[in-house]
């Protein structure tokens, strides 16, 4: 996931690298198109991820998890080489769309892919590196542009393709790396391929293929596969029209995970994260920083302080704490930094100019970094793992692909109206995302239940909605129980 942060993160220095503007016809003068070509250059990506999270669920169940990976990172390489190429801006935006199909598969693909072979004690553990190499690349992507215009004419085209080359070279490994990797044990299953399974699941136990152990984890995800299909069938027995597996992810059944799914990776949005992330220079030189090295060298801490937290915070708490918890603290947290920089914002006297650097500015500035301690140890990564962990095996996949498309689609509305509206006002849109942070808090305290410790096979009894679902929960729990007794689970 190491690209999918670098490429999140790579355009906010692009857009204002002078060569950069020259090669597209970007006026930086002309403020209002400006922000309209950047929030286009950002938005297409996204719009590129969201079709790309729905395309996946084509591949995901049929080919498998790894091989759809695969795919997703050649179509990823893919559109960062027309990147590169960059021969006008319609050019630019076609390798932004292709980037964002692969991008966007990637994003539904790995949290599933990860959630299947890990241990439900370490979930939440491994869902945190996932979203460390995510932070690891967005870092990466500052520190390169900053690297960069330190060292490069201002003039040179070389100052924006050399990001764009950079950033295609983690898909490229992913590409020829993924073949070597094993396919998960519940999609290996569901496939039939038992022989396989058994494999994998000793070596990613650390036992021998014939322990007593495999073999009951082999039962337990069997029987769990076993009951659900069941239930698929008796749901799918009165319509079996080629759209009712689609329409069974929105039923009744499933309609309270999708629902809060979706939220979720709404809100993640909402956050405001992705402001900073794809318009970070941007953004600092709003607080009061006066240079193009000044917001990079800004912006490159910022991401290294939201990589440290990730790696080191995260997986220190997210099993211990559980989801909810981290969800209501992270957010209320994130509100209070994010209506502290408008504060700071306000205060700054608008007639600061040169190199000087208001004292607000300062403090905004390190509320800036508390809010990124706090957006890594919550909202970052628990979004994606909880939505990885709550649907049942035969409807992950597509459920799945439709929270990480809301997910997409609000990335989208964020990345092209953000910088019209940071234009319009930087003092309201810091208030704007803190109100939504609060709003969000509020949210989970109301209606979101703790998956803390719960196998996949048990979510259907926590979201449970009425008597028939409860007493099927009932029946999948009976049937695991011992499993969980012999420490298995």
């Amino acid at each position: 996931m190491l690209f999918v942060g670098f490429d999140l993160g790579v355009v906010g220095g692009l857009f204002i690298a002078p060569s950069f503007q020259s090669h597209f016809g970007i006026d930086p003068n002309d403020t209002i198109r400006e922000a309209d070509i950047n929030g286009s250059i950002v938005a297409v990506l996204q719009i590129g991820c969201l079709l790309g999270s729905l395309a996946a669920t084509i591949t995901a169940d049929k080919l498998g998890r790894k091989w759809s990976i695969t795919i997703a990172a050649a179509i990823f390489t893919l559109g960062g080489i027309l990147q590169i190429l960059g021969d006008g801006l319609s050019m630019l935006y076609a390798g932004r769309l292709v980037a964002g199909l692969g991008v966007g598969a990637m994003s539904m693909l790995v949290p599933i892919y990860v959630a299947e072979i890990a241990h439900q004690d370490q979930r939440g553990i491994l869902g945190g590196l996932w979203q460390f190499f995510i932070a690891a690349g967005l870092a990466m992507s500052y520190w390169t542009n900053y690297v960069v215009q330190s060292h490069v004419a201002v003039t040179d085209d070389a100052l924006w393709r050399i990001p764009l080359i950079v950033q295609t070279v983690p898909g490229v490994i992913m590409l020829f790396g993924m073949p070597f990797m094993f396919e998960t044990p519940r999609c290996l299953c569901a496939h039939d391929k038992l022989d396989q399974a058994r494999i994998v699941v000793g070596r990613i136990r650390g036992l021998h293929v014939h322990d007593a152990q495999v073999d009951k984890e082999l039962e337990h995800i069997q029987s769990g596969l076993l009951l659900l299909e069941q239930q698929q069938q008796q749901s799918t027995a009165s319509n079996p029209s080629t759209f009712t597996a689609w329409r069974m992810v929105f039923a009744r059944q499933n309609r309270r995970r999708l629902i809060i799914g979706s939220a979720l990776q709404m809100f993640q949005q909402l956050t405001g994260t992705n402001v900073i992330n794809y318009y970070s220079p941007i953004i600092f030189r709003s607080i009061g920083l006066s240079s193009n090295t000044t917001e990079l060298l800004a912006t490159g801490v910022y991401g290294l302080v939201k990589m440290a937290v990730t790696l080191i915070g995260f997986s220190c708490l997210v099993d211990r704490c559980g989801r909810r918890k981290l969800l209501i603290g992270g957010g209320t947290a994130m509100g209070l930094c994010m209506l502290s920089v408008a504060i700071c914002v306000g205060a700054r006297p608008p007639s600061v100019m040169g190199d000087a650097v208001h004292p607000a500015s300062y403090v905004g500035i390190v509320f800036m970094y508390v809010y990124a301690v706090f957006f890594s140890l919550s909202w970052g990564p628990i979004p994606w793992i909880y939505c990885s962990e709550i649907y049942p095996m035969w409807m992950r996949a597509k459920s799945t692909a439709v929270t990480t498309a809301v997910n997409w689609a609000f990335n989208a509305i964020v990345g092209k109206f953000s910088p019209l509206l940071l234009a319009s006002s930087t003092l309201g849109t810091f208030i704007f995302y803190g109100i939504w942070c609060i709003v969000m808090a509020i949210f989970c305290l109301a209606f979101i239940p703790e998956t803390k410790g719960k196998t996949l096979e048990e979510m259907d009894m926590l979201f449970s909605t009425n008597l028939r679902e409860i007493e099927g929960g009932s029946q999948c729990q009976q049937q695991h129980h011992h499993y969980q007794k012999d420490g298995l689970e």
